[in-house]
């Protein structure tokens, strides 16, 4: 038979080694409760760090905005310029034209004074000439129109980049 003297004794280690537990729960909570508020002041300085950044992108957003809206508007008024120049380049093309058109009329009533002649007639070198002239002239006007066109777009999207490249956004 077990005596008392065990028993109390086996009570007591029981009693002893439960207090050591829960000492040792006592410690780990108070460690965890550690760790939340460190994990809460990091969530916070992440949430205050987000906002800055969020903030500094806005800012970032709005000045590459303006300085696209600002190259866009210079390229728009370039590529009126371009059309305006193109519209009085045909104006003084025509001019022109009408000025040949006139001296090929008059060069043709000089050569028919009277009867025609047997032949090709001495116009036909100048109504050939008028006519090329004619056909050059629209075509160098519209590759001319094409490139001014062109060089403007281009010189807009240069202009655009170099207005976005200058300013780097926050890290």
């Amino acid at each position: 038979m077990i005596g008392w003297k065990l028993y109390s004794a086996l009570a007591v280690a029981v009693a002893l080694g439960a207090g050591v537990q829960q000492l040792r729960i006592a410690g780990k909570d108070a460690d965890i409760a550690k760790l939340r508020a460190e994990h809460a002041n990091t969530i916070s300085a992440i949430n205050v760090a987000g906002a800055s950044f969020a903030a500094a992108m806005r800012a970032t957003e709005q000045n590459w905005a303006e300085r696209l809206e600002k190259e866009s508007s210079d390229g728009q008024t370039r590529i009126n310029t371009a059309l305006a120049a193109a519209a009085a380049a045909r104006a003084a093309a025509g001019s022109l034209r009408a000025a040949a058109d006139r001296y090929r009329a008059a060069a043709r009533a000089a050569a028919h004074p009277g009867a025609t002649a047997v032949g090709p007639s001495a116009t036909d070198a100048l109504d050939l000439f008028a006519d090329l002239f004619a056909r050059a002239d629209d075509r160098a006007g519209e590759l001319a129109r094409v490139a001014d066109l062109a060089h403007a777009a281009g010189l807009t999207c240069e202009r655009a980049y170099d207005a976005l490249r200058d300013d780097t956004p926050p890290p």
